[in-house]
């Protein structure tokens, strides 16, 4: 019995043990889960233990004080632009702080500060600056920063060349623009900081005082342009700022962290608080935040557009030299066609109908005033229009351009009526085709032959070095370059010899593609379509991507943007067997490839990334 009894002891200690052992073993189980859970699918920024910051630092300078004043400056109008950024920055969630050079050292590695307008700088504060950037740290900074010493004197070695690299200009140096004169920013389309002015919006700038021109072969996040983002800004009569020159916004690396710099003062925001300018803030910050971040290409599939249109009005018979140039170069095009002149030219028409390059829109149906004329005015020029032009397209007739470019609320809604989709404008400053009153709106900004051959009365080789240099200043930006000519002048006589020679040098760059109107709606119509949300973890970045398309979508492309200590292992998806290609490119850039999204779907990447501390 005492045997017995023993065993039945032995036996419940073994419970117990096994009980125990047991719970300890869910624990570990639960507790791994839980750390890879968050490591894998929680953004970092909700745990205290998080290496988001949502913190930002304003620097404080004695010798920045010292300059105001021995220089007798208002520094309470200083003050004041600074409370506007920590207003901009609370309503975007960040908590402002301030800080002095020498307590960098005590930030965590991954901090953002911001040194606005700080034109005295000590050597003593540049070096902690630049100690701090290249541990990881994150900076936001403008103007002729550090570019004076504690004496007030100019030091080459200020804190613009030692972290942007940007040297100035040894040409110009400094600008003083005209109050007079217009001065606009383009804002680059695919950059990280820009991202949140997804139209490549023109934005005015006030300037009063001397800008600083930095040349550099670096591409920039925006440019100094006139309205028309066709030429960089002018500084004076037949002057103007080549692409090296004209940049006024760039991001980059130092070391293990990274920086952005915007060349103009800070009162610029102030001066035009509308929406735009805080966008670009909140880029700036979202830039300096996120050590990862990814768009999709304007285009779907293509980065860079080209469209070349021709107005088939005048000397119809010359649409069939734009098309042969078209056939030549298997140039995708757009012919805006007066119908009344259409059905004079029937044989020409069909020719044109069969070339599929061709999209054939309306230039309405006589060329005559629309805008304020009678209800059958309106109806004959698009309504009627399109009847005549459906005749010898193969496809139905979706674009619209308005004779000298006048629209109204009244013929946006007889288009939309009549299912047309785009239209070939001229009103608005944008880099990228827009949706205004539910139609899709192609922006105009290439000079128009008509200044090219009658305005001015250039020579072809002029017209042909100028129609270059826009083309590739619009690329530069990401932007759709639109080039309109007409058949009684570019196409007209020897004039077709530049528009051929022209078609010729886009189709030999690359990083150019052809599209027609109609094409451009179709992808532009279908990108919009797509959203893209995406929260970073630890070790990965979760994308979920919705295509809200009622058709398939091939070859999405997105370009992701890493920090400089950051490399992306590999993508995958929770969809088995959907192809990605995922390709690596310079300046810490990827190429993110979908190959198909269904209609109506929804499907979500994981993006595997390590961290180099």
């Amino acid at each position: 019995m005492y045997a017995n009894y023993l065993v039945g002891k032995e036996q419940k200690d073994y419970y117990g043990l096994k009980l125990f052992m047991g719970l300890f073993i869910l624990v570990l189980i639960l507790a791994y889960t839980s750390l890879y859970a968050i490591q894998n699918y929680y953004p970092s920024s909700i745990f205290s233990f998080s290496k988001a910051n949502k913190n930002i630092y304003f620097l404080e300078s004695k010798t920045l004080n010292h300059m105001y004043q021995k220089k007798d400056m208002d520094f309470d109008t200083y003050k004041k632009r600074i409370e506007h950024f920590e207003e901009i920055c609370d309503k975007f969630g960040y908590t402002s702080s301030k800080v002095t050079s020498d307590k960098l050292t005590t930030l965590d590695k991954d901090s953002i500060v911001l040194m606005l307008d700080m034109m005295a700088l000590s050597k003593k504060e540049i070096d902690a600056i630049d100690i701090f950037v290249r541990r990881g740290g994150k900076i936001l900074f403008n103007f002729t920063s550090g570019f004076l010493t504690p004496k007030l004197t100019y030091q080459k070695d200020n804190l613009v060349t030692r972290i942007a690299n940007l040297h100035l200009s040894e040409k110009h140096n400094t600008i003083n623009f005209k109050k007079k004169s217009a001065i606009y920013m383009s804002t680059r389309l695919l950059s990280p900081v820009t991202k949140y002015l997804f139209e490549g919006e023109g934005l005015a700038v006030s300037l009063y005082d001397a800008l600083p021109i930095f040349h550099t072969k670096e591409k920039a996040d925006a440019y100094l342009t006139n309205w028309a983002q066709t030429h960089y800004a002018q500084i004076g009569k037949d002057k103007e700022l080549v692409e090296e020159e004209s940049g006024v916004i760039w991001h980059g690396s130092r070391g293990k962290g990274k920086w952005v710099y915007f060349s103009f003062p800070s009162y610029v925001f102030s001066e035009n608080s509308d929406e735009s300018y805080e966008k670009l803030f909140y880029g700036m910050l979202s830039y300096l935040d996120k050590k990862i971040s990814l768009q999709i290409y304007p285009y779907i599939d293509v980065k860079n557009g080209v469209f070349i249109s021709e107005d088939t009005e005048y000397k119809y018979e010359n649409l069939s030299q734009f098309q042969k140039v078209a056939k030549k170069y298997h140039f995708p095009v757009t012919v805006f066609c007066v119908a009344k002149l259409a059905l004079e030219h029937t044989s020409l028409m069909k020719r044109v109908g069969k070339n599929s390059l061709i999209d054939i829109g309306s230039h309405s149906y006589t060329h005559k005033q629309i805008v304020n004329e009678s209800d059958d005015v309106y109806e004959r020029e698009t309504i009627g229009s399109k009847e005549v032009l459906n005749k010898f397209s193969k496809a139905e007739v979706i674009g619209f351009r308005a004779p000298r470019e006048e629209v109204d609320e009244k013929l946006v809604g007889l288009l939309k009526d009549s299912n047309y989709k785009y239209i070939l404008d001229a009103t608005d400053n944008k880099l990228y085709p827009y949706y205004k009153d539910e139609m899709l709106i192609i922006p105009k900004h290439a000079t128009d032959d008509y200044s090219f051959l009658i305005n001015l009365d250039w020579s072809s080789k002029q017209i042909l070095r100028e129609m270059k240099k826009e083309v590739n200043t619009i690329i530069n930006l990401d932007g759709l370059y639109t080039l309109s000519t007409h058949t009684h002048l570019m196409s007209y006589g020897s004039n077709i010899k530049i528009v051929d020679a022209f078609v010729s040098y886009v189709k030999k760059q690359k990083h150019m593609k052809a599209l027609n109107g109609t094409m451009i709606f179709d992808r532009v119509s279908k990108c919009l379509n797509i959203n893209t949300k995406s929260v970073i973890t630890d070790k990965k970045m979760i994308v979920t991507i919705s295509n809200d398309n009622a058709k398939t979508v091939e070859n999405v492309h997105y370009e992701i943007v890493v920090d400089p200590s950051v490399h992306i292992e590999y993508v995958e998806s929770e969809i088995i067997g959907l192809k990605t290609t995922l390709t690596k490119q310079n300046n810490g850039k990827y190429v993110l490839v979908i190959k198909s999204l269904k209609p109506k779907s929804q499907i979500v990447l994981f993006v595997k990334y390590v961290q180099n501390n």
